[in-house]
């Protein structure tokens, strides 16, 4: 088992280490930035001229998809009973990115803080956590299965053509444990397997961990059981999503007048979002920026347009929607708390400081 100690001081390293590293690659981006000047003036003069049709297209399927994502947990909410309405999702969805991308382990702030106003609106502890859990899991395997797609769709083109086989593995991960948790329960030989191999793993003193996680996660989902139909309709809305999202790519990409990388587009949306999710810099700033730039000029883009394109994209998922879901934040956490005052209700500790989130915010 691995020693608490060693995990507190691995922790608080890097918390140290993590502000460093984003300062750097801030400034490494700044740099780029002026060592490549003269794309970026280009890339204004294509702003400037550009079909501003499309950007209001960018900005619809941007839209579009925080309602596909309010609506995979809409349907993991309605899968314990409780029905919440899809305005209130998408609210609570904005303001938590907002704060899940502008402060530091906002991540976490911003799944307690989502668990808090779920919670508020009638989902029971387990449910709501539940459902933060599960939307996030559904989200990722729809990303994988983007990228799988995208990585046979590119062939023998760009940067990720070698690494085909791994991307239909990661794809068929969400297949490998529906088969798995079937056969885990209609096959005596599968479930006594899994259990000698539980088993064995909890005496290892590296696999105590593992099994205990393991085993919290299958508590979890076994705390509510949507039907093969339910859970087909959430990852639909999971993958709605990432399509919606892509939607918004592309437009940006038509609003420069640029020929989109039909081949490469799934690939370069695919690549750029897992480097998204990377905590170095709050909101993948510069990372995002630079991966997808590079990715577009690897799939045939012009350096100046894709400059240009990245910009436009950038604003519309990323710049724009951070101050209105503070407002958002501000304004749904202040509701919470006068409905209590005018109830009569002080909250539990624990409670508050996730309805509230991060003390400094707001």
């Amino acid at each position: 088992m691995t020693d608490p100690a060693y995990r507190v001081a691995r922790h608080r390293l890097w918390h140290r280490v993590r502000p460093v590293l984003a300062a750097v690659i801030l400034g490494v981006g700044v740099f780029g930035a002026y060592e490549r000047r003269h794309e970026l003036g280009s890339a204004w003069q294509l702003i400037e001229n550009a079909r501003w049709g499309w950007f209001g297209v960018a900005i619809a399927f941007e839209l579009a998809s925080m309602v596909a994502f309010a609506g995979l947990q809409r349907t993991l909410l309605g899968a314990g009973g409780i029905h919440v309405r899809t305005r209130d999702l998408v609210e609570i969805t904005l303001a938590a990115n907002a704060v899940a991308v502008s402060v530091p382990g906002g991540a976490a702030f911003a799944a307690k803080w989502t668990y808090g106003q779920l919670r508020r609106r009638g989902a029971e502890t387990v449910l709501a956590a539940w459902t933060v859990l599960m939307a996030g899991a559904l989200a990722s395997f729809a990303l994988f299965i983007v990228l799988a797609v995208g990585a046979f769709v590119a062939g023998n083109d760009g940067p990720v053509s070698s690494l085909r086989g791994l991307a239909a593995a990661l794809a068929l991960i969400p297949v490998v444990v529906a088969v798995f948790v079937a056969l885990l329960h209609r096959s005596r030989a599968v479930h006594d397997w899994a259990a000698d191999l539980v088993a064995r793993s909890d005496q290892h003193p590296h696999g105590h961990a593992v099994v205990h996680a393991g085993q919290e996660f299958l508590e979890r989902l076994r705390t509510v059981q949507p039907t093969w139909r339910g859970w087909l309709v959430a990852f639909g809305f999971a993958s709605a999503n990432w399509f919606a999202n892509l939607g918004c790519l592309v437009a940006a990409i038509l609003t420069v007048h640029a020929g989109v990388p039909w081949r490469g587009v799934l690939v370069v949306y695919g690549l750029t979002q897992l480097a998204a999710v990377l905590p170095l810099t709050p909101g993948g700033l510069a990372v995002v920026e630079g991966s997808l730039t590079a990715l577009l000029v690897a799939y045939g883009v012009a350096p100046g347009t894709a400059v240009a394109a990245t910009l436009l994209y950038r604003v519309v998922g990323f710049w724009a929607p951070v101050p209105l879901g503070w407002v958002l934040y501000v304004l749904l956490t202040r509701r919470v708390n006068r409905l209590d005052r005018d109830a009569g209700i002080v909250a539990p500790e624990a409670t508050r400081r996730a309805d509230e989130g991060p003390r400094w915010a707001g």
